[in-house]
């Protein structure tokens, strides 16, 4: 049986339609948030009919977490890929503070270095995720960064053993809020300081964000 979805009267391989409602529903969450983007916005300016959303992701629910998965999950394997080689080299000891956060900062950055188109619509992704106030969808994503937390966590608990569990969750909700900070609003940092904080450059970014953070989880504890 020709499973192939419609477009119009021309018959188009499933996985061309399936990558254009990624496409689409990508920008159009980046540039309305998850629940600004209705599904009808999305099948319209993807040329198909509803039944290709279904067919392929069967809810909008689906939809949006394949579209997390194809941006961002290329993304938390490389972190996870670090972080394991920085173990690795460690041997039998625990990671450094800065060889765990490079390994978590670093894919970021990079990202943040693709090509204009992408690493826009990438960026506003990511703005509009860290400030979405829909509770189902913070608690989906939460789902989705749990891997990596709890992978970063475990890291920094091992190389920073004299920090409480509560200071060290505090720290790590200060990097990420950092991190997203200049992510999605690189050219607003970019203008308030005048130029000298160019987020443009990944190694600078990277060399700050280690030099202030590492100092910051190996402050005394204060709970």
């Amino acid at each position: 049986m020709d499973t192939s979805i419609f477009k119009g009267s021309v018959t188009e391989p499933e996985g061309l339609t399936k990558a254009r409602l990624l496409d689409v529903a990508e920008r159009l969450f980046a540039d309305h948030g998850i629940d600004g983007a209705s599904l009808r916005q999305i099948t319209k300016e993807a040329g198909v009919n509803l039944g290709a959303v279904n067919y392929h992701f069967r809810t909008k629910e689906g939809l949006m977490v394949t579209v997390f998965n194809r941006r961002f999950g290329p993304l938390k394997q490389e972190q996870l890929n670090l972080l394991k080689q920085a173990e690795q080299q460690a041997g039998e000891g625990a990671s450094t503070v800065e060889k765990v956060l490079e390994a978590l900062l670093m894919p970021a950055l990079r990202l943040a270095k693709a090509a204009d188109t992408e690493r826009q619509i990438a960026m506003k992704l990511i703005g509009r995720i860290v400030t979405e106030p829909n509770p189902r969808i913070q608690d989906l994503l939460c789902s989705q960064q749990a891997e990596v937390r709890t992978a970063f966590t475990d890291a920094l608990r091992r190389s920073l053993p004299q920090l409480s569990s509560a200071d060290l969750t505090w720290r790590l909700e200060l990097l990420w809020g950092a991190l997203a900070f200049v992510l999605c609003n690189p050219g607003g940092m970019e203008r308030a300081t005048g130029g000298v904080c160019n987020p443009a450059d990944t190694q600078a970014v990277l060399a700050q964000m280690i030099a202030f953070f590492s100092a910051g989880l190996r402050a005394p504890s204060v709970t």
